[in-house]
């Protein structure tokens, strides 16, 4: 068996296509997305992060802007930025940039942004919610890699479902939305006792440890559906004797991929989609804070 592909590009593709109608409602209405993404100034990465997003939220019609902070701030300044930003009308998305150093308490920092424009869906009240099935703003990442399993005409009702990872932006709420489909969900860590057992029972595997090679071709069920949500960037050695820096998942996938029926491959997969359904839940967070003032 070889598993094919779950063309994450592609599927970004068309939750991006999706869009522009939406878009050019909103802003005929004076209601146009905005997104502004807060970091700190001394950090390089992030900086490229957010020229990343600049760039994304461009094609996709969406304004973008930043506030960059002093860096390293403290819990306070970073506070008082995102509540001025939860009143401001115009802005109707916001991002918290990471690392933004030791002094900051993100935790306080999640629970000052506005759930309406939590386009992250990384708040405490928009967690909770989650859990009640409610509608609200879904973390993307989660959001995007259950997208990419249904999108090869899988129906959870009934499947067996195994997320190994328990972060509170990716695992949990992921298992969540998957019970949400009547999938029977199991959730495993790096406490779980035997995580073979557990994964070969998977119909449909989802992975995201941050440890590269976590997940082997023999623990996985022939025929189930492989979706690596992990990025880690390792050194390979080419055929010419070449020591490469290259990026890879959680899940060996010359090994998986002859045992899964579908997986995503990394890079490629889980996170095109992700950065599109960040630019959904933009529009989205838009369009629910119009019909908010247009009833007021």
């Amino acid at each position: 068996m070889t598993a094919r592909i779950i063309d994450g590009r592609a599927l970004a593709a068309e939750i991006r296509a999706s869009l522009p109608p939406r878009i050019e409602r909103l802003t005929e209405h004076h209601a146009a997305p905005h997104l502004v993404a807060i970091r700190a100034g001394d950090d390089p990465a992030s900086g490229l992060y957010t020229q990343s997003q600049a760039r994304a939220c461009a094609k996709a019609g969406i304004r973008f802007s930043e506030e960059v902070l002093p860096p390293s701030p403290d819990t306070e300044t970073v506070v008082e930025r995102l509540q001025k930003l939860n009143r401001a009308p115009e802005v109707t998305g916001i991002i918290l940039i990471k690392p933004m150093g030791d002094a900051v308490d993100f935790a306080m920092l999640r629970a000052t942004i506005s759930p309406a424009k939590d386009v992250e869906g990384v708040s405490p009240q928009n967690a909770g919610l989650l859990g009640l099935s409610a509608t609200v703003l879904h973390p993307c990442t989660a959001e995007a890699a259950v997208e990419a399993a249904v999108s090869t005409g899988v129906d959870l009702t009934g499947k067996h479902v195994v997320m190994v990872g328990k972060s509170d932006t990716v695992g949990v709420p992921l298992a969540l939305l998957a019970l949400q489909r009547w999938a029977t969900t199991t959730v495993c860590h790096h406490k779980t006792a035997d995580l073979r057992e557990q994964t070969s029972r998977a119909d449909v595997l989802f992975v995201a440890t941050g440890r590269p090679g976590l997940i082997t071709g023999d623990m996985v069920k022939p025929g189930a559906i492989v979706v690596d949500i992990g990025i880690n960037r390792v050194e390979r050695t080419d055929a010419d004797g070449q020591v490469r820096t290259v990026t890879v998942g959680d899940a060996d996938f010359e090994s998986v991929s002859k045992s899964a029926s579908w997986i995503t491959p990394v890079p490629g997969g889980v996170g095109p989609m992700t950065v599109a359904v960040l630019l959904r839940n933009t529009v989205v967070a838009a369009e629910r804070l119009f019909a908010i003032a247009e009833h007021a």
